[in-house]
């Protein structure tokens, strides 16, 4: 027969490792929820009330895309929690992409695009 062994399902993770709290979750998934609604606002609005440059909308949701992403890698990475090695790394890595965004936005923002027919 097989013998049973009792197991503990308590884990140890470390000396002061430190959990992010369920509400704490639910916070930001109600903030990423409204970032989202509010990409979907400015896309309507700059489509139905107001005529802006191509610009001016890329850069609005690039910012909200933006906000989103760092929500994100901050509190479903676990990067607030983590050793402060790892936060460094995932700054440095945060700012590699934003100069790379930047980069690539002046590269758009400098073009001369030619005006394109709606649908």
């Amino acid at each position: 027969m097989a013998e049973h062994h009792a197991h503990s399902h308590t884990h140890y993770h470390g000396a002061g490792h430190a959990h992010i709290s369920r509400g704490t979750y639910y916070r930001v998934f109600v903030a990423l929820m409204v970032l989202m609604v509010l990409t979907v606002v400015a896309w309507w609005v700059e489509k139905n009330l107001i005529t802006m440059p191509g610009w001016l909308a890329v850069t609005i949701a690039m910012s909200i895309a933006i906000a989103k992403t760092v929500l994100i890698v901050i509190y479903f990475m676990h990067v607030k929690v983590s050793s402060r090695i790892t936060q460094i790394y995932a700054a440095g890595a945060f700012v590699w992409l934003l100069i790379l965004f930047l980069i690539t936005m002046g590269d758009y923002i400098a073009r001369g695009w030619p005006p394109q027919p709606g649908p």
